[in-house]
């Protein structure tokens, strides 16, 4: 099983100078047309403007880790084309067997236009944290 859990505040910038309503704009037109392109099923994202900011919400949950792959893509690619834009998304994959962390989350990291992947130390692992 894969679980990924996830959010998203999307930025232009992570700069106050180079804040750009029209930029912001477009990242948020070409952000409503990918989620258009994920039509999978167990898979749930939304995009949600709250106060003028905007929220992106993920939640994942699927039995094998090949159907996920494009889930971490789509968060680097939210990074790629809007650098102010900062989240955190976790990931459970009983499948990562080789690297160890069947029993464990990770945690991908979205900051200034890079998204890099973390140990979790507040789930992880789960047993006995969750479950036993």
């Amino acid at each position: 099983m894969i679980e990924v859990n996830g959010w998203a505040v999307i930025r232009e910038s992570y700069k106050e100078e180079d804040d750009d309503n029209e930029l912001l704009n477009s990242i948020v037109k070409q952000i409503e047309s990918k989620l258009n392109e994920l039509d999978y099923r167990n898979e749930f994202y939304s995009l949600k403007c709250l106060n003028g900011t905007y929220h992106l919400s993920i939640m994942v949950n699927h039995n094998h880790r090949t159907v996920t792959e494009h889930v971490i893509d789509f968060f680097k690619w939210i990074a790629q084309i809007s650098k102010g834009s900062y989240g955190i998304m976790y990931v459970q994959d009983d499948e990562d067997i080789e690297r160890g962390n069947e029993d464990k989350f990770k945690v991908w990291s979205m900051k200034k236009g890079k998204v890099v992947e973390l140990n979790d130390i507040y789930l992880s692992p789960l047993n006995p944290e969750i479950e036993e």
